[in-house]
């Protein structure tokens, strides 16, 4: 295998996007994904996207996947995506996105981790029947049409609120298939669905390597290792940005103080939170909150 790369959202935006709504969402029209098929790589952001015509061969994490008209790709960071052997007609319709997008507004910060079809041991590519595939093409046209509104002083909480319902319908769609992987992932990437799970659970009480590999009966150098070998970072880097995701969300409510999202996120003091803070983001809490659009 060749190098992976790595795919910014802003790379993946300059080569693709049509509708472009801040630097954490695009949307884009029928493409060829020729460009992409040259070598593997991982996006910084979230993918679904829809076949819409011709074949060809998508191979995410070494197994292989037939793309063909209304076959769905569901890719998250931690997939390492090719495309290759496509006709001259493959086309596609996909939507990228972060996962700060979705939650800028939200006060679950971990709202993606409700879907199924966003965990590791799910199947990054599914066969919806027409009917239902064309329900979420419908979705994409009505998106592309509130993002040409470029005046209207809501376009991007109104993009925000469309992307939230073609999660739920993927997840209908998802679940009736019933496709979840179950007793056939390797030993590294079930060291990282039980890592990402714990991560979930603790991230706000326990920030240290070393909590999470007790608790996985491995070293903290086996766990960082497994988990950089499967995902491309670090277990330290997915607690950090676990625990600053939320610090962002808790932010943007001016009414708590900085003194209390501290608290909140169980840091001993508020000094404590902001050098952190600022060591992940390169800004105090202060200086981030001060910056938040109103």
């Amino acid at each position: 295998m060749k190098k992976i790369g790595q795919l910014s959202l802003s790379k993946f935006a300059d080569l693709y996007a049509d509708k472009l709504i801040g630097p954490d969402f695009f949307i884009t029209d029928e493409k060829q994904l020729l460009s992409l098929s040259e070598y593997p790589y991982r996006s910084d952001g979230y993918i679904i996207g829809i076949c819409t015509r011709g074949t060809a061969q998508v191979e995410v994490n070494l197994q292989v996947y037939e793309a063909k008209p209304d076959a769905m790709l569901l890719a998250t960071p931690f997939h390492v995506l090719r495309i290759y052997q496509s006709s001259p007609d493959f086309l596609c319709r996909f939507i990228v996105f972060s996962k700060a997008f979705l939650t800028e507004n939200n006060v679950n910060s971990h709202f993606l981790e409700s879907f199924s079809y966003f965990k590791s041991a799910s199947l990054p590519v599914i066969y919806p029947d027409h009917d239902d595939a064309k329900i979420l093409l419908e979705i994409y046209v009505l998106l592309q049409q509130k993002l040409d509104r470029q005046g209207h002083p809501y376009r991007m909480e109104i993009a925000r609120s469309m992307l939230i319902t073609m999660l739920y319908e993927v997840g209908s769609i998802y679940e009736k298939q019933h496709i979840m992987v179950k007793g056939k992932l390797n030993r590294k990437q079930e060291l990282n669905v039980l890592f990402q799970e714990l991560v979930f659970h603790h991230y706000k009480e326990h920030r240290n390597v070393q909590y999470y590999a007790n608790a996985l009966f491995v070293s903290s150098k086996h766990l960082t290792e497994t988990i950089k070998d499967v995902t491309g970072r670090t277990a330290g880097e997915w607690i950090d940005d676990a625990v600053i995701l939320e610090a962002k969300v808790l932010l943007r409510n001016q009414e708590t103080s900085i003194a209390n999202i501290a608290f909140a996120i169980h840091f001993p003091d508020q000094s404590s939170f902001g050098k952190y803070f600022k060591k992940q983001t390169g800004l105090s809490p202060s200086d981030y909150r001060m910056a938040i659009p109103r």
